[in-house]
């Protein structure tokens, strides 16, 4: 398999993750109003599931919507300077959007070993190590970091 395929896998991954989180959502939403409007059954580690469903997603589908380029996109600048400088403005967001990412990767993955070292653990309603929850933060900015590399050494437009 090429690297190219691997990068579309990944970035299909994400999608596929943070789809199937805010259907899971939607789900556990509606069937949880079900229940407690017919008074069945009362779940009290939903309100905290459902944070976890959002943040997961959210951080799941992020690389995939910079990928896409479908985020939001404030291009007044760009539209009003000649294309050389259009251009270089590009590669130079590309590159500090790949700073950014790589350092908020580096901070989470040290978060994360930080927190497993210290065998953290999230006690609410669900019980689980908190360094779980890192895992989304560090997919979701190693892919950015990938993509804006990609960006800034091809010089994809978005």
């Amino acid at each position: 398999m090429t690297s190219k395929g691997i990068v579309r896998i990944l970035f299909s991954l994400s999608a596929a993750i943070a789809a199937t989180g805010f259907g899971l959502l939607v789900i556990l939403v509606v069937l949880d109003i079900l229940v407690r409007n017919l008074g069945l059954a009362k779940w009290p580690w939903l309100n905290e599931l459902t944070e976890y469903l959002l943040t997961i997603s959210t951080f799941g589908g992020a690389p995939w919507v910079l990928r896409q380029a479908a985020h939001v996109n404030v291009d007044i600048m760009l539209r009003i300077v000649p294309p050389w400088a259009n251009a270089l403005l590009m590669r130079l967001s590309y590159a500090l959007g790949l700073a950014i990412s790589v350092i908020v990767t580096w901070l989470a993955v040290t978060a994360a070993l930080d927190s497993f070292n210290s065998g953290s653990v999230i006690f609410k309603n669900l019980m689980f190590p908190e360094w779980w929850m890192m895992v989304p933060v560090i997919w979701c900015f190693a892919l950015c970091s990938l993509e804006f590399l990609l960006r800034a050494l091809s010089g994809i437009k978005s």
